[in-house]
């Protein structure tokens, strides 16, 4: 009998529950700002766009264009001629075609990365 009580004393009822942290506030991105994450933009380019991402140093061969600079845009700085870019990429440079993207997520990534300008 006195096994049964000790055996009583050792259930799971008796502890104390373990707490789970609370899940992390939600957070939410513009959608420009999404699509220029999402699809690799801040790897080379950064993420203030100024040519220094976190994979432009195996780039070194190549010049990774600075945003914030218009002198630095091969085909100009307007939204339509960035949007270009980033369907057709750039030949003889690093940048690829993302033609796989939507209109409208193209025109946000251009939109976003014009707002990077000064």
């Amino acid at each position: 009998m006195v096994l049964l009580v000790t055996l009583n004393n050792c259930s799971p009822e008796n502890e104390s529950p373990i707490k789970e942290p609370p899940p992390p506030p939600a957070v939410t991105v513009p959608f420009p700002e999404a699509m220029y994450v999402q699809n690799g933009c801040a790897a080379c380019h950064g993420m203030g766009g100024n040519g220094r991402g976190t994979r432009s140093h195996l780039l070194s061969n190549s010049r990774v264009p600075n945003f914030q600079d218009k002198t630095t845009y091969i085909y100009g700085s307007t939204k339509e001629a960035i949007a270009k870019s980033i369907k057709n990429g750039i030949p003889g440079t690093y940048m690829k075609a993302y033609g796989h993207m939507r209109k409208q997520e193209i025109e946000a990534v251009a939109e976003f990365i014009q707002k990077m300008q000064r």
